[in-house]
């Protein structure tokens, strides 16, 4: 040897190296392929480029508006680009690990059922009847029902109206059977919705731990194609998930209110009615109130959105009712063929006035055409209904109308409140 202590000679293979001393002893140190090292390398620029983009997110939340659905385009793209890899199982093994750094704030369906199940409950509702025989039997009905609030003593929860519609009894099924007695805090026959108490003391410490009010969501933010979850007690079965997406929003449906839907295609069946409809973070978006019971159609429910379910609510919760505008009068619409054969303005034809109601206390009469109010041209009663339902007890109207077919009046009605009459 030279002045070194030893001199080292390295033989490579293609899958280890060889290292040769002086004693000619050797040392086998294996080394991993080519084609592997790359796959761990491309493995790391994946990881590098996802994490940097969740860092970017991070750092700039609430400066700017993330584009979300772009940034899981552009991580779809690039695990489709390598679906052939093992770096593409590994990457969604880490996504599926940690989702909340792809998303944000979305939850898997398991982690919703898990975090909303306690605020869902089962509502059954006993009703008195007499049969042709004149003999009284009892007919039980039952629902769903959401805890949307509390208080130190009372839990208060929210279902639809005809699920305890002339109930004697209503009791709430916590969880396995597990009832209490349930008091009806207020309803609203428009909306179908009605909102009920239950005693916290009356509820078994162990299961009181597992009972919370449920988060309430922005409605206004749904989009179709969204997932849509409905969680309830369909037929009897306890807190049961189904799943779909949301089929449109501002749904209208042929009924006696204005209120607009949210249209699922989530199996909702009875007993879901009064349940929860929650979206993909969670949070309540919505009652579910009915489906479309015809063997031809599959797959067509609705719900009530939440930004117009939690007004009524906590109004219910306050004063036991809804106050309604009522101006207190009977009308048929004049249409235009009407209005062409008897050369009268098209609007709605007074046929009665109840009495004691704004309407007699004003003046109106019956056979006075309504053609306005306060300049906003009314041409049926379903104008006439959509106008006064923006408006509340007290407030003054200005009717303009059509008096023995010539004589036009404009007269103020000071509108009542429905509930009280």
């Amino acid at each position: 040897m030279d002045e070194k202590e030893f001199e080292e000679q390295i033989i490579v293979k293609e899958d280890e190296t060889i290292i040769k001393s002086e004693s000619d002893q050797e040392q086998v140190v294996p080394i991993q392929k080519k084609k592997r090292w790359k796959q761990v390398m491309a493995f790391i620029l994946i990881l590098t480029l996802v994490g940097g983009s969740t860092y970017t997110i991070g750092y700039y939340y609430g400066q700017i508006n993330t584009n979300e659905a772009a940034l899981n385009e552009k991580i779809s793209e690039l695990l489709r680009s390598n679906f052939r890899s093992e770096i593409y199982t590994s990457v969604v093994d880490y996504m599926d690990e940690k989702p909340e750094q792809f998303g944000g704030s979305t939850l898997g369906y398991s982690e919703i059922y898990d975090n909303v199940s306690g605020s869902i409950v089962g509502i059954t509702s006993k009703k008195t009847y007499y049969d042709w025989f004149n003999i009284q039997r009892t007919q039980d009905g039952s629902g769903s029902g959401v805890l949307v609030g509390e208080t130190k003593d009372l839990f208060y929860i929210v279902t639809n109206f005809h699920v305890i519609d002339g109930a004697t009894e209503v009791v709430v099924d916590i969880s396995d059977g597990n009832v209490v007695d349930a008091t009806l805090v207020g309803h609203d026959s428009d909306t179908d919705l009605a909102v009920l108490s239950i005693k916290k003391n009356k509820i078994p410490e162990l299961m009181m731990k597992a009972l919370k009010p449920i988060a309430i969501g922005n409605s206004d933010e749904l989009k179709v194609g969204e997932p849509a979850i409905a969680i309830g007690n369909p037929l009897g079965y306890d807190r049961t998930l189904t799943a779909g997406f949301v089929s449109a929003v501002e749904r209208d449906v042929k009924n006696e209110n204005n209120m607009k839907y949210i249209q699922i295609d989530a199996a909702i069946n009875p007993g879901n009615s009064g349940g929860a409809l929650v979206n993909r973070k969670g949070e309540l978006v919505g009652i579910n109130t009915a489906k479309i019971a015809d063997t031809l159609v599959e797959g067509i429910g609705f719900a009530i959105p939440s930004n117009a379910m939690m007004p009524i609510v906590e109004e219910l919760i306050k004063n036991g009712y809804i106050a309604r505008p009522f101006i207190g009068i009977g009308g048929v619409d004049i249409n235009k063929a009407d209005s062409e054969l008897y050369e009268i303005p098209m609007g709605v034809m007074i046929r009665y006035v109840y009495e004691n109601s704004p309407a007699s206390k004003a003046g109106l009469k019956e056979s006075d055409l309504i053609i306005e109010i306060d300049d906003v041209k009314i041409f049926n009663m379903s104008d006439l209904t959509e106008y006064l339902g923006g408006l509340k007890p007290g407030d003054q109207i200005e009717v303009k109308i059509i008096r023995n077919g010539e004589e036009k009046l404009v007269i103020p009605v000071i509108l009542g409140n429905r509930s009280s009459n």
